[in-house]
């Protein structure tokens, strides 16, 4: 425990999730997240605290498999074991906007940097976390993403991948309706995160964690990302 806990103090670690603030970008149909004060000194309450207003996939959150499979585990059901482990970090910038990334993306990463193994938690950068923009500036950020393809899915499910990851709104690609990857992952009882920040930060492997909040019937919740980096 003692060697744990002195290597935890001793890495870096890297912050993953998107502040929440008024006017952040959420998808079009969700809340908006509202924080409003309270009780404050200046009223003469003797405490401040907070009255926060948000849907379960406002800013970087994990979705439970009932998101989109009926039945399906709600958020506070999940392992969240599955949230603690390897994590890799595969760039998909060079992908167009709109299209996906699949199987031959996939194994070309591997092919630098090694293979993917079970319980790994796969992370895609596709640079939308750097539009990330409160409005009026968010509109770069709700549209145009690439993201992943039912076949680059099915390859990580059928290796052992529980968790998987990306800066974007959604780990389908925008505009895709049928949303393939959401149920092929959540389908088969794993775990989804979206909107994850700061990746230009990460190494390609690093030890990742996120947890959720244990919200009754929950379809998703935040969650507080971070990785740590050996220094």
């Amino acid at each position: 425990m003692t060697a744990l806990w002195k290597q935890i103090r001793s890495s870096k670690i890297i912050e993953l999730s998107h502040l929440h603030q008024t006017s952040m970008p959420v998808w079009p149909t969700h809340p908006k997240f509202i924080r409003a004060d309270n009780e404050t000194y200046s009223t003469g309450d003797g405490n401040y605290n907070c009255q926060i207003i948000m849907g379960d996939h406002c800013g970087t959150h994990v979705d439970a498999p009932s998101h989109f499979i009926e039945g399906g585990k709600t958020i506070e059901e999940i392992d969240v074991c599955q949230l603690m482990g390897r994590g890799l970090l595969l760039d998909m910038r060079h992908i167009a906007p709109c299209h996906t990334f699949g199987v031959k993306d996939i194994q070309l990463w591997e092919r630098d940097f090694g293979a993917i193994e079970a319980d790994d938690i796969v992370i895609f950068r596709t640079g939308w976390h750097e539009k990330w923009a409160l409005k009026p500036d968010h509109s770069a950020f709700l549209q145009d993403w690439p993201g992943l393809s039912a076949e680059g899915a099915a390859y990580l499910i059928a290796k052992g991948v529980k968790v998987i990851g990306t800066d974007a709104l959604s780990l389908d690609a925008f505009g895709n309706a049928e949303n393939p990857a959401h149920l092929a992952v959540l389908g088969n009882d794993n775990l989804i995160i979206e909107n994850l920040a700061n990746l230009e930060m990460l190494p390609a492997h690093f030890c990742f964690l996120a947890l959720p909040l244990r919200i009754e019937r929950g379809s998703a919740s935040p969650v507080r990302a971070i990785a740590f980096i050996e220094t």
